[in-house]
């Protein structure tokens, strides 16, 4: 079984982006061609918002659990990040539709274009690195066992995938 899961691993790790996507999300397979490019960024950005929306649930759970323990106190970094999930949130539902309308009167170039969908594998990456990481607090916080790291950890790469995000927003202005 491990062999298996160390085989679909390599496929996985040796997969293009647009691959990636079509795992991820439903209906990608009709918004390859450029023409479409705005609605695929509106797509990746809900994709991405609904992923750290389900935070949500572990951030209770993880109260929950800290209070079952006697360990609510913790929950004062858990504010911290649930305020930084809720603005990262924020940010990727409320972008303005992503491209411009460069592709409606410009001819964008493939390295710009290649530019792009690094930095969209990178957020989707980057969302689901942050999903692992909340589900490893919530189960370190059942078990009673330190979550300080992982709060420090879990803030760190918020603060990195908004900064991302930002990087993004800042190339599609200059397309």
């Amino acid at each position: 079984m491990a062999d298996l899961q160390e085989d679909l691993n390599k496929i996985k790790s040796n997969e293009s982006f647009f691959e990636k996507i079509k795992r991820i999300i439903p209906g990608y397979d009709g918004y390859v061609n450029k023409d479409n490019s705005r609605e695929l960024d509106t797509i990746i950005r809900n994709n991405i918002a609904s992923r750290l929306e389900s935070n949500k649930v572990k951030i209770k759970n993880t109260v929950s659990s800290l209070s079952k323990t006697g360990k609510l106190f913790e929950s004062r970094d858990i504010d911290k990040i649930d305020k930084k999930n809720e603005n990262a949130i924020g940010k990727f539902r409320s972008a303005a539709r992503g491209y411009s309308g460069a592709f409606d009167a410009v001819k964008v170039k493939e390295d710009k274009l290649a530019m792009l969908y690094n930095f969209d594998s990178g957020l989707l990456e980057g969302a689901e690195k942050i999903c692992a990481l909340f589900e490893e607090l919530e189960s370190k916080s059942s078990v009673g066992t330190d979550i300080n790291e992982t709060i420090n950890n879990i803030s760190a790469a918020l603060d990195s995938l908004i900064l991302k995000f930002t990087e993004r927003e800042n190339i599609l202005r200059n397309i």
